[in-house]
């Protein structure tokens, strides 16, 4: 595994900032699948595959279908695997089978179409716990919200789908299927002012190519206009590994960290 020198880290807490994290896993799961599951060294063959195969119901509508369609399935060509990275050791030097992806995959998109679809109400309660943690900020704090795959479009629908949503100084977005249309369709979106009115600074997106949620639309900037002009700011950021979607892997990465560091006001931290 990469090694990464201890002077790129951003410590938070050491720079006056704190942070909450939004869960929501135990709404769709009993017991959630843990990364472990699908990126470990000693899991492989049947055991790996036992690990993730879970009884898993997909709706039978339009939507579902064309997310599918979009999302890799059977059609593992469209999907190439990532290149390895020759310095790697460990469980990034083994690629990830892709009966697990398409597992992981499959499970993104249920998760997608419950919460677009408010199904069991899912919506109403996912957005009340980020209005719950954004009310808890002190008035006159700077505000920064970061989402990772499904939860960038979470918070692009809390920002621009709630009219109790307090307006936030940054957004940041890792590994977002935000620019895939069947997701714009569910949300409040156009394409030439589809910047959120509630966010009074900068968006950064940031998306590694060969992640597999992100990949299929990575840059966001086109379809995300403010009256017209590209303003959201793409990042490439390169992970490593097989599995490219890792929030751990964005965390590490360089660019991402500058990034944050600029949203948060700590450019010298």
């Amino acid at each position: 595994m990469r090694t990464i020198p201890r002077n790129e880290g951003f410590d938070l807490g050491a720079s006056g900032i704190t942070s909450s994290f939004v869960y929501w896993a135990d709404l769709f799961y009993d017991t959630p699948l843990p990364a472990s599951d699908y990126e470990s060294i000693t899991g492989t063959g049947g055991e790996l595959e036992a690990s993730v195969d879970r009884t898993l119901v997909l709706s039978g509508d339009a939507w579902t279908r064309a997310m599918q369609e979009k999302f890799p399935d059977s059609n593992k060509e469209a999907y190439p695997e990532p290149p390895l990275d020759e310095k790697a050791v460990g469980f990034e030097r083994i690629p990830i089978p892709w009966f697990v992806k398409q597992r992981v995959m499959q499970h993104f998109v249920k998760e997608a179409h419950d919460y677009l679809f408010n199904v069991n109400g899912l919506q109403d309660t996912i957005r009340n716990r980020v209005l719950s943690e954004l009310e808890k900020i002190p008035k006159g704090t700077r505000r920064v919200l970061v989402g990772h795959s499904q939860g960038s479009f979470i918070a692009y629908d809390v920002l621009t789908g709630v009219d109790a949503c307090k307006e936030v100084d940054g957004l940041m977005t890792l590994g977002s299927p935000l620019g895939v249309d069947e997701i714009q369709d569910k949300l409040v979106w156009s394409r030439d002012n589809g910047f959120p009115g509630k966010l009074r600074g900068d968006w950064i997106n940031v998306y590694d190519p060969y992640d597999l949620v992100a990949r299929l639309a990575p840059r966001l900037a086109n379809d995300f206009r403010k009256e017209g002009k590209e303003v959201v700011i793409d990042i490439e950021e390169e992970n490593w590994g097989s599995w490219r979607h890792s929030a751990t892997k964005y965390f590490k990465g360089r660019k991402l960290r500058n990034a944050l560091r600029r949203l948060c006001g700590r450019e010298g931290a």
